[in-house]
């Protein structure tokens, strides 16, 4: 009784100032004794982040959140390395790309996004597993929420398993034999898509592009997974994807569950019950897109497979029938993941195009001069419009930041001095902050110019929008296609205008801009 009325006042809803003296309070207590145990120097010769005693950097973090802390910890040292005191858990940034990137090339079994634990509950002589950081530690990492919402899902896979499935995924999404073959739907979507903005008038006024870019590229998902043919009109998948990236990304979810975790009023893993409703809401996502996808398939018998079926059928599956567990995984997992790296894409892009109009010039000639569009023009013939989108990514990555979680003592070779990454080091990298820094893209690295793209990208500069390494992301060219058409589309049907309000970044869990951003739409003659 007690477990639920915390489960219910507490965890789903904004903590009160009450409720956040409490929480101070128990944190305190139980960092107490533990942090005893912590060594003050858990990496000697890396610059550290002073925090608060024994709390080290959580009040930090709950007031700036994960984002800003990982930001401020690359402000320190020079050397791309930087960490700071989680209570008795050990926050590590790196934030030089040769680092990075031989951070991103450690196997599953030294760094991996996934961490093993025992514990034995407050009350309780049983010892416990449970994944992703022992409950009177806290854990920090959005995969530990994502897991309770989404049950197994694909970060719990490593090693062997994990390199068989993102060939699949790779196969599917970033071939371009495959991507072929979706165009013609990414095409007819995207022009649907952009005739529904004004609709039959002459001019629109959009209240936030962002909303309607993630429409597309969820209405898209829809119909290349499941031959969707309602998925324009219905936004319940962004609605239960926002919050998801919305709990993924707040300390409160992982520091709460911790605490309950560490009382024994919920059981290691299992989701509390506002988080079982978001379960429950993503399962009934899954099933109504199943059945979607049976529709299709009864009433095009002779069409080629979508999406998902292809990615079924790749796993062993059979042409009918239900569907793997691989597939099955990406289905679900897809709920959240997907959409917002194409709408954030096109909602930059417009952002810098109206700020730049020459750029827009530029692009707008070399739009006319294509004529009709197909795949080989897209991918091959526009180097001009690669160049932006190449340029947004790099300002604007939609992950800013990525996780590893250290599984097995490793050293840090590239490090200029001796750095030795211990078991439950949590390592952030910095995508963001590679991208802008002008260490390495020179005292114009926070401008837009899509200029340093014109000849591909150039390997001596980091550039890690897409990953890197053995986790990199396996659908990004279909994700590229999908912003490129949908761009040209759009700038061939309108003339816009964005008004200036919201369109700088906000650093979260995803680089979202500060709020909706408006844009007028005025239909070419």
């Amino acid at each position: 009784m007690i477990a639920e009325f915390f489960q219910e006042c507490v965890m789903d809803s904004a903590p009160s100032v009450v409720a956040t003296a409490v929480l101070g309070l128990f944190m305190y207590l139980g960092f107490l004794t533990l942090t005893s145990a912590v060594s003050e120097a858990a990496l000697p010769n890396v610059p550290k982040l002073k925090g608060y005693p024994v709390l080290g950097a959580i009040p930090i973090y709950f007031r700036d959140g994960m984002a800003l802390l990982l930001e401020t910890l690359t402000t320190l040292g020079e050397d791309g390395i930087a960490y700071a005191q989680v209570g008795n858990k050990t926050l590590v940034s790196v934030h030089d790309p040769v680092m990075a990137k031989e951070v991103l090339a450690f196997t599953d079994k030294i760094a991996s996004r996934q961490e093993p634990c025992s514990y034995e509950p407050l009350f309780s002589t049983k010892l416990t597993r449970c994944r992703l950081g022992d409950p009177r530690v806290f854990s920090w990492s959005p995969f530990w929420t994502l897991t309770r919402l989404l049950d197994r899902n694909l970060f719990d896979d490593v090693g062997h398993e994990a390199m068989r499935q993102r060939g699949v995924y790779i196969r599917e999404f970033n071939n371009p034999t495959s991507n072929v073959g979706k165009f013609e739907g990414v095409l007819r979507v995207a022009t649907e898509h952009v005739k529904a903005i004004v609709g039959d008038a002459d001019a629109a006024r959009i209240g936030d592009i962002r909303h309607a870019a993630d429409n597309f590229a969820a209405t898209l998902w829809g119909d290349t997974l499941y031959g969707r043919s309602d998925a324009l009109t219905d936004d319940r998948v962004m609605r239960v994807a926002d919050e998801i990236l919305r709990r993924a990304g707040s300390p409160w979810p992982s520091a709460l569950y911790s605490f309950m975790l560490t009382f024994g009023l919920v059981e290691a893993g299992k989701p509390i019950p506002s988080e079982a409703r978001i379960r429950a809401e993503i399962e009934d996502l899954y099933k109504k897109n199943v059945q979607h996808l049976e529709n299709y398939e009864r009433s095009n018998p002779d069409s080629p497979v979508k999406t998902i079926r292809s990615l079924s059928v790749a796993d062993g599956g059979k042409r009918t029938g239900p569907l793997t567990i691989l597939a099955t995984q990406f289905a679900r997992i897809n709920v959240f993941g997907g959409h917002h790296s194409i709408g954030s894409n096109i909602t930059w892009t417009l952002i810098e195009l109206q700020k730049r109009p020459d750029v827009l010039a530029k692009l707008l000639a070399e739009i006319e001069s294509i004529g009709e569009i197909d795949f080989t023009t897209v991918t091959t013939k526009m180097p001009y419009l690669n160049a932006i989108v190449m340029e947004i990514n790099r300002l604007y990555p939609t992950v800013p930041a990525t996780l590893r979680v250290i599984e097995r003592e490793t050293r840090l070779v590239s490090c200029k001095k001796p750095v030795v990454l211990k078991p439950g080091m949590l390592i952030y990298l910095s995508y963001l902050h590679m991208h802008t820094s002008p260490k390495y893209w020179g005292p114009t690295a926070g401008e837009f110019d899509p200029n340093r793209f014109l000849n591909g990208v150039d390997k001596s500069k980091p550039f890690m929008a897409f990953g890197s390494g053995t986790r990199d992301c396996v659908g990004y060219k279909f994700a590229l296609l999908a912003v490129k058409v949908y761009l040209i589309t759009l700038l061939q049907t309108y003339r816009f205008k964005v008004e200036e309000d919201n369109c700088t970044p906000k650093l979260n869990t995803l680089l979202e801009t500060s709020g909706p951003v408006k844009v007028e739409f005025f239909r070419k003659t």
